[in-house]
């Protein structure tokens, strides 16, 4: 994908350091500030940064932009539990962490702390079995020491004012905010200018007090909170807060405490709660926990037998973090698939990761999720931009770079005009072909086979130079148009892979003669590869006028012509090819590889990704170099 972030127990780490035989193994740790979690409609995280250590984000959308010139804005400020045991208590946020985690293969953040002899387990998530844009914050807490009376508090401070402050998520101001209780409810409805609402109540027990006067402070000096109706009109800065009186008799007994907030677009912050009222059904905040535990346990599927403890525990959370990336949203942004989970920087729905992402869908058994993705594309509107469609050439379906987050296509630009790339026909035709052969689903696969011929398949065709080549474009590197455009290997590879797919497609439906037309054009640009990509010394280089400059022509992408089948793993290219690889695009850490050798400093890292995609080809070439490789990427 797009970025990268590692996690690993110290004891790991050190042993995979230990045998990478290099003066310069970078011990793998975490380097990702924020743990996220999305239920394809909220998206929320926890910043683990210790002067924060709290929620501090809430999107209205899981991606960055629902249409053109619109960002999803951030309701929350933050949010947070608080503690009060005997007359001392404090927020949550400002107690250091023992352990901040996603637990194993869930969505489910987990923070623990300490505080006045007793143990704190919070719990935040996006509830998946719910379909609104809410949250979830629980805390579990168990006495360790002491037998003083305990009460828990949430805080809720989010910003539903005018306009926005201009910051990356676009946090509207707190200007003009009303909030209202409503006691039959044991409800908090938040409104402003934004134009929305948020409900905010607890789950379980009702609160013992609610109020929206100065929450913060008053519990910080260790008071109960002033029972209120809200602000009685609009104030700046308006929070809520409740406070519940727990029961835990005993030194290793435990009580659970938990609220939730839900956002209404369409300003109806009663009948929101009306709705997540009726999912949690009389359910405890214990109930509620286990029940989501549950849910994700039920939906992972095993990894392979063979795989060890880290290696297990890694591929069900991989299989979690496409889940919470899949927008589950009604409409036309339905299934999109985001190269990242935000606050990751690319929330955004590129064709080429969404391909990857659903084939991996596909092979670990999420036929509905992987049908979702490829819904969403074949439904989605493409064709606005009158430079693309003449580059084309023909009408087409699949976005020649991205999407909004309403499934229309996007492509950026720069001064050398805008992206424009044609590696994101083949990868559909090959996400397809997985998830046909995975889930027999040929139904679905009759209903879409008049476009997928005429707008996807035939469109490879007409790319298609008499060299076997497909036509110079932006490809996987997004170097844009107006000259910039070049005959990438990528490019080549992806449509000779999805053409000898969508041979098979076309055999499946009886359409004999498409079948014959794509193999033989797959077949064509097979050849190309290894008649106009391979540098003097059998590599495959990045794009013929790389290769023709003598410069910047090493491209990690370049692998995935083993990775396909096109190339003998056996054979001199793919081990040419693997060894350039390793002779030029190792980092300095002398752990994995870079993706080209441009110099480029975002270009120049280690990339999981393609350390991955790299450790399957080595696999196949049998490179004793693989296992180990493999190793450093699971830790």
């Amino acid at each position: 994908m797009r970025s990268k972030n590692a996690a690993t127990s110290s004891l790991v780490a050190l042993a995979i350091a230990s045998s990478a035989g290099s003066a310069y193994a970078a011990v793998p740790h975490r380097s990702e500030r924020y743990l996220p979690s999305s239920n394809g409609r909220a998206s929320i995280a926890f910043d683990t940064d210790p002067a924060s250590s709290k929620i501090d984000l809430f999107l209205e959308h899981p991606y960055a932009y629902p249409s053109a010139g619109v960002s999803t804005r951030n309701f929350v400020y933050d949010t947070y539990p608080g503690i009060r045991v005997g007359t001392s208590a404090a927020w949550d946020n400002s107690l250091t962490p023992s352990l901040v985690e996603m637990l194993p293969g869930t969505g489910i953040i987990h923070v623990v702390r300490a505080f006045g002899g007793v143990q704190l387990d919070e719990y935040y998530f996006t509830p998946m079995g719910l379909a609104e844009t809410a949250s979830v914050m629980l805390t579990k807490v168990t006495r360790v020491t002491g037998s003083a009376a305990v009460d828990a508090f949430g805080i809720f401070n989010y910003h539903l004012g005018s306009a926005g402050d201009g910051s990356s998520w676009n946090l509207p101001g707190s200007d003009n905010e009303t909030i209202s209780y409503d006691a039959a409810r044991d409800a908090f409805y938040e409104s402003g200018p934004a134009g929305v609402a948020f409900g905010y109540a607890p789950i379980g027990a009702a609160s013992t007090h609610h109020s929206t006067s100065s929450v913060f402070n008053t519990v910080n000096g260790g008071s109960d909170l002033t029972d209120n109706a809200g602000t009685g009109g609009p104030v700046s800065d308006a929070v809520p807060g409740f406070q519940a009186s727990l029961s835990i008799p005993a030194v290793g007994n435990s009580a659970w405490v938990g609220w939730y907030a839900v956002e209404a677009s369409d300003a109806n912050a009663a009948n929101a709660i009306d709705r997540t009222k009726t999912w949690i059904n009389s359910r405890s905040a214990a109930q509620i926990f286990s029940d989501e535990q549950s849910g994700w346990s039920s939906w992972i599927t095993p990894p392979p037998a063979s795989a060890s403890a880290v290696e297990a525990t890694l591929a069900k959370q991989a299989q979690a973090e496409i889940r919470m990336a899949q927008v589950s949203e009604s409409g036309t942004a339905n299934g999109q698939i985001l190269a990242a989970i935000a606050p990751g920087q690319w929330n955004i729905s590129w064709v080429r990761d969404m391909a990857y992402a659903t084939v991996a869908l596909s092979k670990s058994g999420h036929f509905a999720e992987a049908k979702c993705a490829l819904a969403f594309q074949m439904g989605a509107t493409v064709g606005g931009y009158p430079t693309i469609q003449t580059a084309v050439g023909v009408p087409y379906q699949i976005s020649v770079v991205r999407y909004f987050g309403n499934g229309t296509e996007e492509s950026d630009s720069n001064a050398n005009g805008p992206n424009i790339e044609f590696d994101g026909f083949g990868l559909f035709l090959w996400s397809l072909h997985e998830y046909v052969k995975a889930s027999g689903d040929t139904a679905t696969l009759t209903t879409w086979w008049p476009v997928v011929q005429s707008k996807i398949a035939d469109v490879l065709v007409h790319l298609q130079e008499s060299t076997g080549l497909i036509a110079a474009d932006s490809s996987i590197w997004e170097v844009h148009w107006n000259g910039q455009q070049k005959h990438f290997a990528y490019t080549t590879i992806t449509a000779a892979n999805g053409l000898c797919a969508a041979a098979d497609l076309a055999t499946m439906m009886k359409a004999t003669a498409q079948s014959a037309t794509y193999l033989a054009a797959g077949q064509k640009a097979r050849d190309a590869i290894l008649t106009s990509f391979r540098a003097p010394d059998g590599t495959i280089g990045q794009a013929t006028e790389s290769l023709a400059a003598k410069t910047s022509w090493l491209d990690a992408a370049a692998i995935e012509a083993v990775n396909f089948g096109l190339i003998d793993p056996t054979r001199h290219t793919a081990a040419a090819t693997l060894s350039s690889m390793k002779r030029g695009l190792v980092p300095p850490s002398g752990q994995g590889f870079m993706r080209n050798d441009d110099g480029a400093y975002y270009d120049s890292q280690e990339w999981v990704f393609v350390d991955f995609r790299a450790t399957h080809a080595m696999g196949q070439m049998s490179d004793s170099q693989a296992p180990a490789l493999f190793a450093w990427n699971v830790a």
